[in-house]
Formats: structure tokens, sequence, C-alpha cells
């Protein structure tokens, strides 16, 4: 299929709740847009070129591509890099948090954010995994998340999730999580609280600026190899989709 920004096989649904109508299926079938190997991630420090290759090296060829099927509440997502850096963790965020009318910076409205951490954004994974993401979020890190995927020997890779909640006018839900995980996570964060929150995408109307900057994004893990549950913690930003 060719790709494009964005395809849509019926309509979008809407709504916090996450619930989709069924037999309805949403695709994206796009290219992924590469950020700047110059471009500081979150923490406003750390960058592909600094950070995952020394010296001039920025992986400056490295491509990505995202596929996204919905049907019914579920979603299919799967997202593949070429020419990337070879033998790194990566890990693949959805966007929480944004703002209406043309960004906050220009007096819209900023809405959203994780309800368990109050980041931009969570990790990209079925709801069955956020108990093992908070504990990992706690800890000292893992090699391995539900949200995470590795590159071989040549810089290729390939994540794949299938998710229980639609990703495109969906909403993620955070109220799976086990009681034991919530109470775990007040530890951390005391207003922690499990609602699910809509995932907010910068092409709806009426949404974007530098506050809505992604929808999902790509991230590595070059300084430690370790992910953090859901903190992307130390990283560099690599791909985001739109």
């Amino acid at each position: 299929m060719k790709k494009c920004k964005l395809t849509i096989i019926a309509g979008v649904i809407a709504g916090i709740s996450g619930a989709a109508q069924a037999g309805r299926t949403d695709v994206v079938d796009a290219f992924m847009s590469r950020i700047s190997a110059d471009a500081a991630s979150g923490d406003k420090v750390s960058t592909v070129r600094n950070q995952c290759g020394g010296s001039l090296e920025g992986w400056d060829d490295a491509t990505a591509d995202i596929e996204i099927s919905q049907k019914g509440s579920s979603s299919r997502v799967e997202i593949k890099l070429k020419k990337a850096r070879p033998d790194t963790l990566y890990t693949v965020w959805v966007r929480m948090k944004g703002s209406a009318h043309g960004g906050a910076q220009n007096g819209g409205t900023t809405f959203g954010g994780s309800p368990i951490t109050g980041g931009g954004a969570t990790p990209l994974a079925n709801s069955s995994h956020l108990d093992q993401l908070i504990n990992d979020w706690l800890g000292s890190g893992s090699p391995i998340a539900g949200n995470s995927f590795n590159t071989n020997a040549s810089g290729t890779g390939k994540f794949k999730a299938i998710l229980d909640f639609p990703v495109v006018g969906g909403a993620y839900p955070f109220n799976r999580m086990s009681h034991g995980a919530h109470l775990l996570a007040q530890t951390k964060n005391p207003n922690a609280w499990p609602n699910p929150t809509a995932i907010v995408n910068p092409s709806d109307p009426g949404i974007g600026g530098p506050s809505t900057p992604f929808m999902i994004r790509v991230v590595s893990h070059c300084q430690d190899g370790l992910t953090h549950g859901l903190s992307p913690a130390k990283r560099e930003a690599w791909f985001q989709y739109p």
C-alpha cells in the first residue's frame, strides 16, 4: 500500500471511553517523521548524535514506517525501522497531553496527561503490561518492556503490538491496572489515579501546536540500555507520527 499521511477506511471512533464500534476499521499506513539527530529529547539535553553514535554519526539515513489497524475495541500497531543504530533498545510512546486552539503558547487550553505520572505520554502497550510497567517505573529499569523492541546488527527493527484499545480516536485504559499496582504507583505519585485517558492526535481539528508534537513517538535508550516503565527516562528522540 502506498504510504500516506492517514487513510481512514471507516469513521474514527471518538470518546474517552475507548470503546469502538464493532466491524469498523481505521488504518494508518505512513512514513514516520525523522526527528533531527541534534534535537534534544524531553530531558532537554540528550540527542541521538551525542548519545547514540559518537563523533558526527547521527544515523541520518534511518527511516521508519507505521501501520495501525483497528476493529472493535482493539488495535494492531506495527512499526519498522531501517538503518537505525544497530543492537539498540527502542521504546514506543503514545501522546496523552495536548492543547487546543493552536497550542498553549497561543492562548489555547492545555488538557490531558498521564493520570499516573502526570507526563505527556505513556507506553504504547497492551494494558495487561500496566502492572509490570509500574513496577519498572519505581524500580531500576528493565531491558525489555511491553512497548520495547531492539534493532539487529544492521539497524533493522520491528515493533508489533496487539492493543486492547483503539489508538486513533480512543483512550488508554489505565483503569485496568490492578488495585495493588495503583497503590504502588501512589507511593511515587500520591495523585496517581487510574482514569481512562484520551489519546491526543495533533491531526484532529483544533489540536496542535508545540504542546502537541506527536501522537506516537519512537525513542532509543543508548545511555543505559534500559526501559523505565511508565517513564521514558534517559532517551533520545528518533521518529514520530504524524
